[in-house]
């Protein structure tokens, strides 16, 4: 659908980079994903991007001791709260060095910190042996990666037979056209996004890559909020930053609330096995 050809891991890296370095990663008390709400749910942006992590978390059918794989682990709050709750060993990976260092204090004061580890590493080429995992999941990541079947195929490759992987991401649920593409465009390039998908898209390069799909569900209803909050946060922090930051987090705040007012936007929770 849509497509950013300079999209690099090195590019993706040096944007979150940034983002982390302006206060950007704990904007929202700890997870940098969206957040998600049940029908009449009224709770803090905080405890939904909790639950949403616990979306994901369910859909793995984990059992103590498994070995996970958390793409695009950001701050590394997701893995240990999966790590703590539920007994299992996760390995995050991202390309952002400045994420990789933020996760590693964070585990260091966890719990959990016997139970993960993280380091600088590329989907699309994964420093893992065949079979090293018993499930993974990708938390707003792929969507980053220039050829996420390559990304899906590695997973594969790296996660056991049997073993499931779950994905949320943002969504296209019709093409942004007219001056609303101007709005996803700019998404794109200051986020450094690669593609943002329709779900037809997703199910066929799941099936390309080799992953039987068990589920595929727009939540976006239920995520929408996210991103008035995000933005709000954003502005909050571009206060305090220098002028050029301070304009590039300001901007990044006003496309992100714009994409969640569109109806075209949507997220998807996908679940799929490796047969």
């Amino acid at each position: 659908m849509t497509q950013q050809s300079d999209t690099t891991p090195d590019s993706v890296g040096e944007t979150y980079d940034v983002f982390a370095d302006a206060g950007t990663t704990t904007a929202l008390g700890g997870n940098i994903h969206v957040g998600y709400w049940k029908e009449g749910q009224d709770i803090p942006i905080t405890e939904a991007t909790d639950q949403l992590t616990d979306l994901v978390a369910g859909r793995l059918a984990l059992q103590p001791g498994q070995r996970l794989l958390d793409v695009g682990c950001g701050n590394g709050v997701p893995a240990l709260r999966i790590a703590q709750a539920h007994g299992v060993h996760v390995t995050g990976i991202t390309v952002s060095s400045q994420q990789v260092a933020r996760a590693a204090e964070l585990a260091e004061k966890s719990a959990a910190r016997d139970e993960v580890g993280f380091l600088f590493a590329d989907a699309m080429k994964l420093p893992f042996e065949d079979g090293s995992f018993d499930g993974a999941f990708a938390i707003e990541s792929l969507l980053h990666m220039p050829d996420q079947t390559v990304a899906l195929a590695e997973l594969r490759r790296v996660v056991r037979p049997g073993g499931r992987l779950v994905i949320t991401d943002l969504c296209q649920r019709l093409p942004f056209t007219g001056e609303d593409r101007a709005v996803l465009d700019g998404l794109l390039a200051v986020y450094e996004i690669a593609r943002i998908s329709a779900p037809d898209e997703q199910r066929a390069r799941l099936a390309e890559a080799g992953w039987q799909l068990l589920e595929l569900t727009d939540i976006g209803e239920q995520v929408r909020a996210s991103y008035g909050h995000s933005a709000a946060a954003f502005r909050d922090i571009a206060a305090s930053l220098d002028p050029p930051t301070a304009a590039r987090i300001t901007a990044a705040a006003d496309l992100l609330e714009a994409f969640g007012k569109h109806p075209h936007a949507g997220y998807v929770l996908i679940t799929a096995r490796r047969p």
